[in-house]
């Protein structure tokens, strides 16, 4: 298996890592490649890289013949980019270097910032492991659910705890499907899946969730493994930025919002044009819902459009239309039923669009832009599949160059956008 663990300016928790993953890999007799992507840390960081490359020279190597069967980390890969891109892009850089030099090993992703435990990144590793040799196309999830013995004076911080809340309810919305930690870094990628994991968008945070919103509309199989909480006080390591970053995250969600806002805005300026026009209030009324609804539909086709295939327009129409008289008929049974029992008009209309907001989201997502079966795709997307195809290797073409055509260098090479490998 190989480990992949992108990196921005760690401290010594890196190296500690890496030398409990070895610990780990020995003591349960498995045999680890380790991936470390300094994302632009800078040269003040150099030298826990180095660290990190110089672990296995500590032992005597075995033979030449031995070296690959050897239990704990059999390789320590450190590649080096330009510049900082986000953990998204580094994730990405590891999965194009893994599928370049090692295309049939599972790959787990881990954070550096010791929030993992060797033993539940191996744990992970070994489900990963067992998925790959049947062949499937999994993503193994470490869900942090057990409590660690010696922190538990340490509760999870505000904002991770929210967080997690709050993205675990927006993907219950937009899959049906429950999945009890959806932040966690820790993750196993059999490598069936690694070609859909590199053409997934999103640079930063944004890109793990992605992943998880898009795996079950495309055949990818979620699996959970319980794993230890883990957090220090203040999570000093961190880079996560708590509103830029959430903003990415959260970012369908609220293209949803702000597009029915704009829908809103649509429908009244629409009314007051035509009634302004001279036409009745009722027809206007109908009039400027069929523009508002119409334009709504044009902003979620392209805002829930989640990179697959896409249905015909023809298909998504009617679906929409379908659904938008199934709110509509919802809509007003629950205003009628609230207002009879003496609430205010206001207040039953924020608490109904509150309620079907959510519900309209995750009827368009799943089903009115759900992804096309071959025989419903937009035939304007058929001559752009050949562009598409190029993705992936564009970006091994990139990590290529990155590496200077995968040669391995000297830790102490001053050329930091290459990478630094060692044997055991």
């Amino acid at each position: 298996m190989l480990i992949l663990i992108p990196a921005y300016k760690p401290d010594t928790s890196l190296v500690q890592l890496a030398r409990d993953i070895d610990q780990q890999a020995k003591h349960t007799e498995s045999t680890v490649h380790l991936l470390v992507i300094n994302d632009g840390s800078g040269t003040d960081y150099i030298p826990v890289f180095e660290q990190v490359a110089n672990l296995p020279t500590a032992a005597p190597a075995p033979s030449l013949e031995r070296r690959l069967d050897r239990p704990g980390l059999s390789t320590v890969t450190v590649l080096h980019l330009p510049a900082n891109g986000g953990k998204g892009a580094a994730l990405r850089a590891g999965l194009a270097w893994a599928q370049q030099n090692l295309p049939h090993e599972p790959v787990i992703t881990a954070d550096a910032d010791g929030q993992h435990l060797a033993q539940d990144i191996l744990a992970v590793g070994q489900a990963t492991q067992n998925y790959t040799d049947r062949k499937a196309r999994c993503l193994v999830l470490g869900i942090r659910t057990l409590q660690d013995p010696a922190e538990s004076q340490h509760r999870a911080p505000l904002r991770s705890r929210v967080g997690n809340a709050l993205t675990a309810a927006l993907f219950r919305i937009s899959t049906g499907k429950n999945i009890a930690d959806t932040q966690t870094g820790l993750r196993g990628l059999t490598p069936q899946i690694i070609p859909w994991a590199l053409e997934l968008p999103g640079d930063r945070y944004e890109y793990e969730f992605t992943m998880l919103l898009r795996a079950s509309r495309h055949h990818v199989e979620l699996a959970q493994v319980p794993i230890t909480k883990v957090y220090e006080e203040g999570n000093p390591t961190s880079h996560f930025q708590p509103v830029r970053d959430s903003i990415r995250i959260y970012a369908p969600l609220l293209a949803f919002l702000a597009a029915s806002f704009s829908s809103f805005i649509i429908d009244t300026l629409a009314l007051l044009i035509l009634v302004a026009a001279g036409m009745a209030v009722i027809p206007a009324v109908f009039a400027a819902r069929i523009i508002s609804a119409l334009g709504n539909f044009a902003l979620n086709r392209v805002i829930l459009h989640d990179g697959g295939p896409r249905p015909s327009a023809q298909r998504s129409l009617g679906r929409y239309a379908i659904l938008a008289l199934v709110i509509l008929a919802l809509n007003s049974t629950a205003m009628e039923a609230l207002t009879r029992v003496c609430i205010p008009l206001l207040a039953a209309k924020i608490l109904v669009e509150g309620a079907l907001i959510p519900l309209s989201f995750s009827v368009q997502r799943r089903w009115v832009f759900a992804r096309a079966t071959q025989g419903e795709q937009d035939p304007q997307l058929s001559s752009r599949r050949t562009d598409e195809r190029g993705t992936e290797a564009d970006l091994t073409c990139a990590v290529s160059q990155l590496t200077d055509g995968g040669k391995e260098l000297s830790p102490n090479s001053s050329d930091r956008g290459k990478q630094t490998s060692k044997a055991a």
